[in-house]
């Protein structure tokens, strides 16, 4: 029988373990290894813990580990890290972390899902008590824990994690200061639309300076103040949220090629440059399909599918993933910011003759209630018409229609095809003329 080692126990990490043992049923033995004390976890719920409007931590678990074994007959060690693979003789070497032994485990195939680890500044006071980075559940709960007991917030970093959590802790009648190296919020918008956002989190009492370099964190065991370009902010706890760096350690311990972005390289079956190593998740790059090469956008979506794909091909499929258009969506106080595809700023460095145009137009029909507008922001070549990218904001309607977008640029649509779109109309919903019709409808006049 042969043996699949599955190196971490979220998205990518179960998605491969379970597709894997579905296909090959009793002739896969599978276990996999989880450092942390929680597996299948939806990180982006955390800010919504972190404000209580999820209860307790369990609420994030998609299936437990008990579940997952009962029904899928794979083995889960949760607080067990893999410190060493031994590509020759077959076998990692793990570490228990309860226990506070090590053992090795054979393999025949071996699925990579270390994840990412939050970014942090490199500056001095970054291990005193309340300076946190956001990945796992249990940086949720302590950054819970440090929240209440504050009254000063700082957050380094003006990203989605950045301003979803500055939300948390409005909620929860902190002062919050957001400090942001670069002069804009949200650097994959584009400048007039992270404006936008920017303006409706000022709206809500949070202060925000830009253009700091953050020089060290201060105090007395517990964090107690932020020392800046800028003067020094009151913090009793910090959030630094400037992003994800991929955990390639392990695989480059065994050769695994990493790729421009700095994670690991595969190809659309999940395969890493080493035989029966495959990969994927936030530890991976994917194919980004507008841009015709690899690029490192860790999502929670990705992962579940690349590892599907992983656990498939090792299954025996020939299963391929034909990657992303890098489309998110998030809920910033009250606004619904998404974006697909490209900005403008993306779409010129890669080479690419575009240009921007934008609209502005409701989300219901005039003549029914309610309704708000929603600025829609597209990003076309000039020569083909082709739509590279589009970003929207608004307080409703966003949602679903950047999916629409989405599924424009799977397809390689031009503004002249979405502009010919059937789309649905109702007045409760979208007016006749629905603002990505009139979106496109600039666009391929422009």
């Amino acid at each position: 029988m042969e043996k699949l080692v599955v190196i971490g126990g979220v998205a990518a990490g179960l998605s491969a373990a379970s597709a894997a043992k579905r296909l090959k049923k009793g002739d896969l033995s599978t276990v996999v290894f989880e450092k942390s004390g929680y597996i299948s976890y939806g990180a982006c719920s955390e800010p919504y813990f972190v404000s209580g409007l999820v209860p307790q931590p369990e609420d994030l678990i998609e299936i437990t580990p008990e579940e997952f074994e009962q029904k899928r007959s794979i083995p889960i060690r949760r607080m067990h890290e893999v410190v060493e693979i031994d590509y020759k003789n077959g076998y990692v070497t793990v570490d228990d972390l309860v226990n506070h032994r090590s053992f090795k485990e054979q393999f025949d195939y071996i699925m990579i899902a270390t994840g990412a680890t939050g970014k942090t500044l490199g500056v001095a006071g970054e291990k005193l008590m309340g300076v946190h980075t956001l990945r796992t559940v249990e940086d949720a709960i302590s950054i819970r824990h440090s929240a209440r007991n504050a009254e000063d917030i700082v957050i380094c970093g003006g990203g989605y994690i950045g301003l979803e959590m500055a939300e948390a802790f409005v909620s929860l009648g902190k002062h919050v200061t957001i400090l942001k190296k670069t002069s804009q919020m949200l650097l994959n918008f584009d400048s007039e639309m992270s404006a936008l956002v920017e303006e409706e989190v000022r709206s809500k009492g949070v202060t925000i300076t830009t253009g700091v370099d953050i020089l060290s964190f201060e105090g007395h065991g517990r964090v107690e103040k932020v020392v800046a370009s800028k003067g020094e902010v009151k913090a009793e706890a910090v959030l630094i949220a400037k992003g994800a760096l991929p955990n390639v350690d392990l695989a480059q311990q065994i050769g695994v090629k990493i790729g421009v972005t700095g994670a690991i390289a595969v190809n659309k079956h999940q395969k890493t440059n080493v035989e029966r190593v495959y990969a994927g998740g936030d530890c991976a790059e994917a194919y980004h399909i507008v841009r015709g090469k690899p690029a490192y956008i860790p999502l929670g979506t990705t992962a579940n599918k690349a590892g599907r794909v992983a656990g498939e091909n090792i299954g025996g499929l020939n299963t391929e993933f034909p990657g992303i258009v890098g489309t998110a969506v998030s809920k910033i106080f009250d606004l619904e910011v998404a974006r697909t595809g490209l900005s403008l700023k993306e779409a010129t460095g890669d080479g690419f003759d575009a240009y921007a145009t934008t609209i502005r137009h409701r989300s219901r029909s005039k003549h029914y209630p309610g309704g708000y507008p929603i600025t829609v922001h597209l990003i076309t070549e000039r020569d083909t018409r082709r739509l590279l990218g589009a970003q929207m904001i608004g307080r409703e309607g966003v949602a679903h229609r950047i999916d629409v977008m989405a599924a424009a640029l799977h397809g390689g649509m031009t503004a002249e095809d979405v502009y010919h779109l059937d789309l649905g109309y109702a007045p409760p919903f979208a007016p006749a003329w629905d603002p990505i019709l009139i979106a496109a409808n600039k666009a391929r006049k422009a």
